[in-house]
């Protein structure tokens, strides 16, 4: 009988040193998570809001028809990311990007067609250099669509957080 009940306090023991130790643990992992979180928060160069306002702002005297936030993640090849942008014909459209939120070259091309097309015409393109806050163009002669490609350097040195570029359309 002895060493039943011995057995049981043993058992009890171990359950309540779990239970501290869960008590114990689970404010350090949220405190953790908070940190991990406000950190990565602190290291995005992107106020998309802003970029999102100063964008709009530039498409006068057009109005508003979409726009789209793009987030780029450098690595060490280069990557091309590619939008697609549905347009209604006799329309004037007018595409702002918005590249304050860049800290590398990114090559801004306007095709025809996309990239899996082989009869693809490129009808606009610019390099969005660092310091360069607004880019635009008016497309003329598009039918239906247009597709917007994002040409991402390859990084060498240290990758950076990603970075962000905003695009929006406007139409008269």
């Amino acid at each position: 009988m002895k060493h039943s009940v011995k057995k049981s306090r043993t058992d009890n023991q171990k359950k309540l040193s779990m239970k501290y130790s869960t008590l114990l643990l689970l404010p350090i992992a949220i405190i953790f998570i908070s940190l991990t979180c406000a950190f990565i928060q602190a290291i995005d160069v992107c106020d998309v809001k802003t970029m999102k306002e100063n964008a709009k702002a530039a498409l006068d005297p057009f109005k508003y028809d979409s726009g789209k936030v793009t987030r780029l993640y450098y690595k060490k090849k280069e990557q091309v990311k590619e939008l697609e942008i549905p347009i209604f014909l006799g329309e004037n459209y007018k595409v702002v990007w918005n590249t304050e939120g860049i800290t590398r070259n990114v090559k801004i091309s306007v095709f025809d067609k996309d990239k899996e097309s082989k009869k693809r015409k490129e009808i606009f393109s610019t390099i969005a250099k660092p310091g360069q806050k607004i880019q635009t163009y008016e497309p003329v002669g598009v039918k239906f669509k247009f597709f917007i490609d994002y040409t991402i350097p390859m990084v060498t040195d240290s990758l950076p957080p990603s970075e962000c570029l905003v695009m929006m359309l406007g139409y008269k």
